[in-house]
């Protein structure tokens, strides 16, 4: 009982040192992983001394001791690490940089691991081995510690995905490489060769991506399955991490690309299979655990730097600066090096110097590498020398890349120029804030008019409010700002990612997740699309949003000679569900345009947007008019379908806006919410499918008789269903 006592009294302590450095660290810009370290390595140093003076101080020895080992660091804190940073992560996004990715995930830890080896055995006094496994030590680098960094000083998207990806990869590698190495430094012959360590590493990342991948195809199935009960879907998301990365390292895969590629296929299916109130619920929920992980296992860690750093001397100081400069310049020679060769095979489109150069210096080093020597100093089978030579090393050389490094990184950022927005984002900013200082005036004036104060102060809280924003004096003319090409490409994407962004809406049955899968795919391939090709590459995935599935012409088939018809029937439903879906999308999309577009934009723009859309809806209405002439009642039977699920959505939004405005009690809620789940369950069966059509559709003219006689645009209404 004392000990749990103790337990739990150390971990409230941990949180609440945790806390107070989190807080801290917001207010000074002073970087959280450097905050940790610092305050770990105090109170390691402070307890070190209190314990020699007073030797009957034992509280703390449970955090101090190495009476768990290293790996059990890892098994707790770093697959919700992994899995959160995943499950953040757009997919779709990243899958453009996948290649330099890769290169710095895999490559980039081989030049560094042979670099800082080489250079740390040509140096003498250990061998070529030792330095080998101190390179494989030190080549990880921490997401945790740099990420916070170059998004707070406002860093680019793609150096920020960069960045990101390898710190999400690079473990499994130096974790490989670890392994072999210690395999021939204790005499294991059959797994300390180059082979076996390439087999190794294959199988790690191959196996890995494949179990990884096949748990987030399960995970996001039962996601599916408990509908919309966010705290079912919540628990289960909770419970996936550990399994993940305990069984695939029983079976012989990396559990740290497991969970990875766990959290990347959730991230990439998820959206579709929640509600988007349950999916910000998940992301906020998971931020802070992960918030908490890192923070606890990188002060844990720091607590040993005191007993790692035993035995250091000046004499150290030489060999700790050829480790850092071997370090950069291996990173330098895999950056610029290297990269350039996946530019000129078109792998990669090309990244600047000033990208390269800020990768390079933003490789901090954290609590993964920290853990990592801590496991080699508890490796008795090791000789002493080398588990003294990696543990001094490694973690000085931790505290070099997060006193240095990580402190310095914000000015780096700034000299390279990384944190200045691009022309066009800085004329839409100009823009947005002119916007928003409008309505802002109007508020405080309306305001201060309901409360009688003197208009005197209110325009002195106006003009304050001016130079606290930076507005510029001279009007802003956008279309000279940016040229009209580039203006309609950025409305564009804006457009398209809106309209990605409606699409779970249309979840939780309205339509199946084969539809609202396929519209999130269409979605991506627009916005990139219009980001390679502008308007005429958005009108040519608009197009092909409407083609026909592939598997039509099989399904006709089996309909015509084997008389088998679900397939054609449960085809041709999806389809139609997709359209009506899509139509709904259009029709807001068009309403958003008016309504926060134009104001930006401005007209001109917004009405050939309002052009653009017109043509979708046009296409998209033909198209259900064929369906509809193709499927007859079992059409109507449909449309009565969605719109009675959106009139019971809505409803239930209802009756939860009323609970919150204390209209109604939580009582009346419930009673009245049992209801309507009976009523939703009983109409997300779709209509049954009896009988077709002798001339289907895409077999008979484009368009009906009915759509041939109007072919004008539809009324701008908002009578679609939300």
């Amino acid at each position: 009982m004392e000990i749990l006592f103790n337990l739990l009294i150390l971990g409230s302590l941990l949180l609440s040192i945790i806390a107070f450095v989190q807080w801290f660290s917001a207010r000074t810009a002073f970087p959280e992983a450097t905050l940790l370290a610092l305050v770990g390595i105090a109170l390691g140093f402070s307890y070190a001394t209190l314990s020699t003076l007073w030797p009957e101080i034992h509280q703390f020895d449970p955090l101090l001791t190495a009476s768990l080992p290293a790996e059990i660091y890892l098994w707790i804190f770093l697959p919700p690490l992994l899995f959160q940073a995943a499950l953040s992560v757009d997919v779709r996004e990243m899958m453009p940089n996948a290649a330099p990715i890769l290169l710095l995930a895999v490559v980039a830890v081989f030049i560094a691991t042979g670099m800082v080896g080489v250079s740390v055995w040509l140096l003498g006094g250990v061998a070529l081995s030792a330095g080998l496994l101190l390179g494989a030590v030190i080549a990880t680098t921490d997401p945790s510690a740099v990420i916070a960094i170059f998004r707070s000083v406002g860093a680019p998207a793609r150096l920020i995905r960069l960045v990101e990806g390898e710190s999400l990869l690079n473990d499994a590698a130096a974790i490989a490489i670890v392994g072999v190495l210690v395999a021939s430094l204790t005499g294991n012959a059959a797994a300390a060769t180059w082979q076996a360590g390439a087999w190794a590493l294959a199988a790690d990342f191959g196996g890995g991506l494949l179990f990884g991948a096949a748990a987030g195809r399960i995970g996001a199935a039962v996601l599916a399955f408990f509908g919309n009960d966010g705290k079912a879907q919540t628990a289960l998301t909770l419970s996936l991490p550990y399994p993940v990365y305990l069984i695939g390292e029983s079976i012989g895969v990396s559990g740290v690309v497991a969970v990875v590629a766990t959290g990347l296929v959730l991230s990439g299916l998820g959206r579709t299979r929640t509600s988007p109130a349950n999916w910000a619920y998940l992301q906020l929920l998971w931020a802070q655990i992960a918030s908490l992980a890192g923070a606890t296992v990188f002060l844990l860690a720091a607590l040993q730097v005191p007993k790692m750093l035993e035995g250091i001397t000046l004499e150290w100081l030489p060999m700790l600066a050829v480790v850092i400069v071997a370090t950069l310049l291996a990173r330098l020679v895999a950056l610029f090096g290297f990269l350039p060769l996946l530019s000129r095979l078109k792998l990669s489109a090309p990244i600047s110097a000033s990208y390269k150069l800020a990768i390079t210096w933003g490789g901090l080093r954290g609590a993964v590498t920290l853990v990592l020597a801590l496991g080699i100093a508890e490796q008795t089978a090791l000789p002493e020398q080398i588990r003294h030579f990696v543990a001094i090393l490694a973690t000085g050389f931790v505290l070099f890349s997060l006193l240095v490094n990580g402190a310095s990184l914000r000015g780096v950022i700034r000299c390279l120029k990384l944190n200045k927005l691009s022309h066009h984002d800085s004329a839409l900013q100009q823009q947005a804030i002119r916007l928003s200082t409008t309505d802002v005036e109007n508020a405080v004036k309306r305001t201060a008019h309901n409360l009688h104060i003197a208009p005197s102060i209110t325009e002195e809280v106006i003009a304050r409010y001016h130079r606290d924003m930076a507005i510029e004096t001279a009007p802003l003319d956008l279309d000279q700002a940016l040229p009209e090409r580039d203006r309609m490409t950025i409305a564009l994407v804006t457009l398209a990612i809106r309209e990605r962004d409606l699409i779970p809406r249309y979840g939780s049955g309205v339509t199946s997740i084969h539809n609202l899968d396929a519209m999130m795919h269409n979605s991506g391939r627009t916005i990139d699309a219009v980001r390679s090709d502008g308007r005429i590459g958005y009108n040519r995935e608009a197009r092909n949003i409407l083609a026909t599935s592939l598997w039509l012409k099989p399904s006709i088939w089996l309909n015509r000679h084997l008389h088998i018809r679900w397939p054609l029937a449960r085809l041709l439903t999806n389809r139609f569900e997709l359209l009506i879906c899509r139509r709904a999308a259009l029709e807001e999309l068009r309403h958003y345009n008016a309504q926060r577009l134009t104001p930006l934009f401005g007209e001109r723009m917004c009405a050939l947007l309002d052009e653009i859309l017109d043509v979708r809806i046009i296409a998209v209405d033909q198209a259900i008019q064929q369906t509809e002439a193709q499927f007859g009642p079992h059409a109507y039977r449909l449309e009565q379908r969605m719109l009675r699920l959106f009139a019971l959505r809505r409803s239930t939004e209802s009756m939860e806006e009323m609970v919150q405005d204390r209209l109604i009690s939580q009582q009346v809620f419930d009673d009245v919410q049992r209801g309507l789940h009976r009523a939703w369950r009983n109409a997300l069966d779709r209509p049954h499918l009896s009988h077709t059509a002798e001339a289907p559709f895409w077999e008979q003219e484009k368009t009906t008789p009915e759509a041939s006689k109007d072919k004008s645009p539809p009324k701008k209404t908002s009578g679609e269903p939300k």
